[in-house]
């Protein structure tokens, strides 16, 4: 990684780029990505009330990134991948997390005019707003049990959050990666990035909101506990696919040119093989 915290623009062809260094990520350490998995699963089962989703968020992004490092470094052993967890810079990341969640409370304040859109702030669901509030207050969906609910929303909201505020993978990752250690230069990195990379940032803006438009359509026509988990369950795989193109986004914007990363990528996970075979 570099040492600057100027960001580069992203080389054209990323999103196919992205997605084949993360299937050769994904391959080269499958019981860590199982594990890792299983603690996404887990944690979305827990309440996790609207307000809490940046802070959440940004505790995700942390884990998903030092996992993904950890790997990309050849460290494929679950011991070395939970070694990469324990060794991520959290209190910096801490103050990090306050200084975003200062900002968005400083907004929130601005929003007052706005009381509708704020009334499910403190409601039970992750994901719920003025457009979606209703739908999950239907009769199949409380019909859900709660651990159930809150999986869907917690995992889908978490990925919703992420690709709509790309700046806190890109803030996160510069914590993680030990590019510093200042919240809020790692916060204005992450804005700067965003800047240099706009068009990158608009697909995953757009993204947000295809997601958040498959949220309002399931919402109303989940009718079975099968249909529910189903869904559930991609929602976490979903919530770690948004996580691995977060670390590509930031691997290329503060480190390797595109180009030089997918070769390294590839050399990596060759050697690996041939030490295997």
């Amino acid at each position: 990684m570099a040492t600057s915290l100027k960001p580069q623009p992203v080389e054209s062809g990323w999103f196919l780029r992205w997605w084949k260094d993360s299937l050769i990520l994904l391959r080269a350490a499958p019981r860590a990505f199982a594990l890792l998995y299983l603690v996404m699963l887990l944690l979305n089962m827990a309440w996790q009330p609207l307000v809490l989703s940046i802070p959440i968020s940004c505790i995700v992004v942390a884990i998903i990134f030092a996992v993904a490092m950890a790997i990309h470094q050849g460290s494929t052993q679950l011991t070395d991948v939970g070694r990469s967890i324990r060794d991520v810079p959290w209190w910096p990341l801490l103050r990090l997390i306050v200084e975003i969640a200062l900002l968005v409370a400083a907004l929130l304040l601005l929003m007052l005019l706005f009381r509708h859109y704020l009334q499910g702030i403190f409601s039970q669901d992750h994901i719920s707003s003025a457009a979606t509030l209703h739908n999950l207050k239907s009769p199949d969906w409380q019909k859900l049990p709660d651990w159930l609910r809150s999986l869907i929303t917690n995992a889908l909201g978490t990925a919703q959050t992420m690709l709509g505020n790309a700046f806190l993978l890109l803030s996160v990752g510069v914590i993680v990666t030990g590019i510093t250690q200042r919240g809020y230069l790692a916060l204005l990195a992450g804005f700067q990035a965003v800047l240099a990379n706009v068009r990158v940032w608009l697909s995953f803006l757009i993204a947000s909101l295809l997601l958040q438009g498959v949220i309002t359509f399931i919402s109303v026509r989940l009718h079975t506990y099968a249909a529910a988990l189903l869904v559930s369950l991609l929602g976490v795989a979903v919530l770690i696919m948004v996580g691995l193109y977060g670390w590509c986004f930031v691997r290329e914007t503060f480190g390797l040119p595109g180009a030089q990363v997918a070769k390294a990528t590839t050399v990596t996970a060759r050697k690996r093989a041939a030490a295997h075979a």
